[in-house]
């Protein structure tokens, strides 16, 4: 039969057009006889040349004219349609799952999809379905171009297998081409303006359907009753009919939009399956056939979306038979959606093979025994794929094993020789392009990222020319402002307005604006962090304890800090980062958390100490209603006009302790619920996300308008009018006098804090970097380990200058930034987390944000309304949200559950729980001696402490094995929600 043309129906007397009988016997398979009448099993039937191969054979050798197929596993979208009996008692196929990666299940009534999960089968319907492929029809590269050429020849195969009687074939072939209603045909309310363009194919259908009607012979048939017919005649008129009404409305099909949102979410190679399974009342028994194509057709009328077929399988068979069809239609929909068993479907030559593929999946399943029980008592997934990786590998051995035996065993001499051939032909392995690996050169470091790095910077600006870079800028603007207000304002209590927020506005934007344009990762947000605010702190008591002038002594470190970041990055001291474990990171993100929630603590503790609560609330208010006031003038009537003197300090007020504290876990609760919403189930993706991002602003700014309302008095923050300082002095730092109060001794021993704070900025800046250069996250344009950290000790200097605070990058908004910028995936299949399709790597976004918080300094009016009290809610919301993601606190609380009540995870099942206590009080007296220096008069040495977690983690070898170390320095603790990736982490460092 040529493959160009479309199947003609004729009636089986008849033979079929332009076909000799030796081509006939081309396409039937080496044993006729049929397995359940006769016990043989027929051969697979594989079409694999043209029309008129007797004169191509007296031309050409056999293996010249043999076509060759495409075999190569195309991705696979599974369709199940079951054969359905109306009302009117006409049947149809109907839509009832599907798979892309999961099944999807029809739910009956509502018209819809059901939720995506994995796919479970039971052990019978796979055995009944590897006795049908035993038994059935299997047709392995058929040369036909639409769904009628297909039904002919799988009828004609059956027939040929005595699977079915020749009186049977245009009953099957009808059941066949009978119409499919998949479940986006379901209008429901909606009006369709183009459904005229189903008129064809509809009015073909409801002729065909007039004429079985008048039919002796209509469908659903009973087999007793054609059996009490004199005569049994094939209307293949019909089925022409029936035929010719597919093939037009397939047409017609494909001018319409189909089922889109799914569409989107199938990859462009992929290939359709289609499972048609049904019970009938014509059949004796069971008739099988699994069809593979030659190449894909377009079959509109069968599949729910327009993508070519390219295999089938059709299973039918009588009511009564011991076989559950959906079931076994369900089995090898899975088998076919699994990339291991439809890779082995796609080349399989014959039989054997997909039976063999059959098998190994079998081998590959974990069968779970019946039972009533619980889902806590089942091992995790992670631990049930081990066990099966296990079984597979034990069973890879094993014939490795007997293959080694049998085999001849190779001299020696000829093992050397091929071993020098082999390494003399090969050519040697090229070592990864590590940023963190030494070159042995001279500032060679910093050299190399230039290179690999400014190449990109026209692109930098270009690739920012998108919505999604305009929408993380504003994102980003209202968290950098955020946390640049929080850390401005307390930075002005601890340093007793010496610096304030007008300096990190202002050096906010300078330092992110040179960060941007010079920086190998710009993708990093840069700015004050929790860690530098102490050890400005520390500096602040050390300096006044020594009657040192503060910003001079500042102005000093940042010269320091230049010296000796240079000498680090000539010998590529950034390589050290590799040394530092989860162990020390879980050390010093626990205890600046414990610094963050402890603040706030003792701030409102402070203020209750202040403006103490009295027991009538009149009294205590009449008692402290005004300072002295100050006489202004006289008004019309003579009578005096006061005023207040602001200086003066303000007396205790009866609710402010108590408002403060309001606003405090107000601001507090909505911020960390409004973070728990963005992995909510409420309203959209979009709109949670939305909500999540932005829920320290938006808590801010509520608790600031409460603040406005409620005429209680609070202490709010104190910022300068337009770009002057805090204090009363001038921008750069030696125009002011204080040098003279720092010897030339002191100048020299400044080398020890700046050092401290290049710690401090060496850590932050290198394990931001290292998060947001993880593999995973797909990152194209590389980064600049060596060069940022000469950057940012060139910011510091500049910010020594000017009496401006400490900048670094900052981890948690730099992790928001990348997330921000990442393009997630569209067209996953339904029940798969998105994958990152890419990341829009460019320096715009960055360079606005910090434009945009140095512009904020003007809006000074606004900012003295926010109250303290809202910005201690905000430093508790940081520290109780950076606990999330600390494998310390984890472990720290199994110390009091017992052993049964540990989760499943691998610090928990690779290590014994004694060595696991251990390290976790190893870990807690860390912390409790850095806890120690800091409160002490030796603060300023906390980063030396910190350092000397790493030397202390090195000597673990000695008490745990490196299965229990790896274990215990696993990945960070996911924090993002279902639909995103699955490695955004909360950052450690708030």
């Amino acid at each position: 039969m040529s493959s160009e043309r479309r199947v003609s129906i004729a009636p089986a007397e008849e033979p079929l057009p332009e076909m000799d009988q030796d081509e006939m016997n081309t396409h039937r398979s080496e044993d006729t006889r049929s397995p359940r009448r006769h016990g043989d099993k027929p051969s697979t039937v594989n079409i694999g040349r043209k029309d008129g191969g007797d004169k191509l054979q007296n031309i050409l050798p056999e293996d010249t004219y043999k076509k060759v197929y495409d075999k190569s596993p195309h991705s696979v979208f599974v369709q199940l349609d079951e054969l359905f009996s109306k009302a009117d008692g006409e049947s149809e196929w109907k839509e009832k799952a599907r798979w892309i990666k999961y099944e999807e299940d029809v739910e009956e009534g509502a018209h819809r999809w059901g939720k995506p999960h994995v796919a479970s089968l039971s052990f019978h319907s796979l055995l009944n379905l590897r006795r049908c492929l035993e038994t059935g029809v299997v047709l392995l590269d058929l040369e036909e171009k639409d769904l009628p050429g297909v039904a002919y020849r799988v009828v004609e195969s059956m027939v040929e297998s005595q699977l079915i009687d020749e009186d049977d074939k245009p009953v099957v072939m009808r059941s066949l081409l009978l119409r499919h209603k998949h479940v986006h045909d379901e209008k429901g309310f909606r009006f369709s303006i183009g459904g005229r363009k189903h008129a064809s194919y509809t009015s073909l259908q409801n002729m065909a359907d007039q004429r079985r009607r008048r039919s002796s012979h209509a469908l659903p048939m009973d087999r007793s009753e054609r059996k009490k017919s004199s005569t049994v005649a094939m209307d293949m008129k019909e089925v022409e009919y029936l035929a010719s009404a597919v093939i037009n409305g397939s047409q017609e099909d494909m001018k319409r939009g189909h089922n889109d949102p799914i569409l989107k979410r199938i990859p462009e190679d992929a290939e359709a399956t289609t499972v048609l399974v049904g019970s009938v009342g014509f059949l004796e028994q069971p008739t099988i056939a699994f069809i593979r194509l030659a190449q894909g057709i377009f079959m509109p009328s069968i599949t729910e979306v327009p993508i070519p077929v390219r295999f089938m399988f059709i299973l039918l068979g009588p009511r009564d038979a011991d076989l559950d069809y959906h079931e076994v239609g369900r089995s090898i929909s899975t088998l076919m959606s699994n990339p291991t068993f439809h890779s082995i479907a796609y080349k399989a030559d014959d039989r054997r093979e997909l039976l063999s593929g059959i098998n190994e999946f079998l081998d590959d399943s974990i069968v779970l025994p019946p039972g009533d029980w619980e889902r806590q008592a089942l091992l995790p997934f992670d631990e049930l794929r081990a066990k099966s990786d296990m079984i597979r590998k034990r069973k890879k051995e094993a014939l490795e094993r007997k293959r080694t035996a049998t085999e001849t065993e190779k001299s020696p001499i000829d093992e050397k020789q091929a071993l020098l051939e082999a390494e003399k032909g090969s050519p040697p392995p090229k070592e990864p392009d590590d940023p963190l690996s030494r070159t042995g050169r001279l500032f060679g470091g910093v050299i190399r990222d230039i290179k690999r790095r400014y190449p990109f910077y026209v692109s930098d600006f270009t690739d920012a020319l998108n919505g999604q870079c305009a929408a993380a800028t504003i994102f980003m603007y209202f968290a950098a402002l955020s946390s640049a207000i929080t850390f401005g304002g307390l930075l002005a209590e601890k340093t007793h307005g010496q610096i304030g927020i007008s300096e990190t506005l202002v050096f906010t934007c300078a330092g992110g604006v040179l960060f941007a344009l010079l920086s190998g990762q710009p993708m990093m947000i840069t700015g004050a962090t929790g860690p530098l605010l102490l050890l400005d702190d520390a500096l602040s008591s050390f300096c006044r304890s020594n009657g040192f002038d503060f910003l001079a002594a500042r102005m000093y470190c940042g010269i320091w800090m230049i010296v000796i970041a240079v000498c680090v990055a000539s010998v590529e001291g950034s390589v050290a980062v590799k040394k530092i474990t989860r162990f020390t990171e879980d050390i010093f993100a626990f205890l600046i958390s414990l610094i963050f929630i402890g603040e706030p603590v003792t701030s409102i503790i402070n203020v209750y100490r202040a403006h103490p609560l009295g027991v009538d609330y009149c009294a205590q208010n009449e008692s402290a209603v005004l300072p002295p006031p100050t006489i202004n003038g006289t008004n019309s009537d003579n009578s005096t006009i006061v005023t207040p003197t602001p200086s003066v300090k303000i007396l205790p007020q009866p609710n402010t302790a108590l408002f403060c504290t309001m606003l405090t876990l107000s601001t507090f609760i909505i911020a960390y619920y409004l973070r728990i919403f963005r992995n909510g189930k409420f309203l959209g993706r979009s709109a949670r996300r939305a909500l999540g991002d932005f829920g320290v602003p938006i808590a801010i700014i509520l608790m600031v308008g409460v603040s406005c309302l409620v005429p209680v008095w609070t202490e709010t923050l104190r910022v300068p009018a337009g770009l002057s300082p805090t204090a009363d002095r001038s921008w750069l730092v030696p125009a002011n006098p204080g040098l003279e109060t720092i010897p030339f001794w002191a100048a020299l021993v400044m080398v020890l804090p700046a050092l401290m704070v290049y710690i401090i900025v060496f850590m932050e800046t290198h394990i931001a970097e290292l998060i947001v250069d993880k593999p995973e996250r797909r990152l194209k344009k590389g980064s600049g380990f060596h060069m940022d950290i000469v950057i940012m000790s060139v910011v510091n200097a500049v910010c020594g200058m000017f009496g401006a605070p400490w900048q670094c990058v900052a981890t948690v908004r730099s992790v928001s930034h990348v997330s921000a910028l990442t393009v997630m995936s569209t067209t996953h299949a339904p029940g798969e987390k998105p994958y990152i399709v890419e990341v829009k790597e460019q320096r715009l976004t960055g360079l606005l944000v910090a434009i945009l918080c140095g512009i904020s300094v003007l809006a000074s009016g606004w900012l003295r309304l926010v109250p303290m009290a809202v910005l201690f809610g905000v430093f508790l919301y940081m520290g109780i949200s950076a606990l999330g993601g600390i494998q310390f606190w984890d472990r720290f609380i199994l110390l009091f559950k017992p052993v049964k009540h540990h989760p499943q995870i691998p610090y928990v099942r690779r290590v014994p729980s004694l060595k696991m206590h251990l390290y976790t009080l190893i870990q807690l007296a860390g912390i409790c001696l850095l806890y120690a220096v800091k409160s002490s008069q030796f603060s300023l040495a906390l980063p030396f402490f910190l350092v000397m977690m790493v030397p202390l983690r090195m000597s673990f070898v000695y008490l745990f094995t490196p299965l229990q170390l790896r274990a215990l320095d696993g990945a960070q603790k996911d924090i993002d929600n279902d639909d995103e990736p699955d490695f955004y982490e909360e950052a450690p460092l708030p």
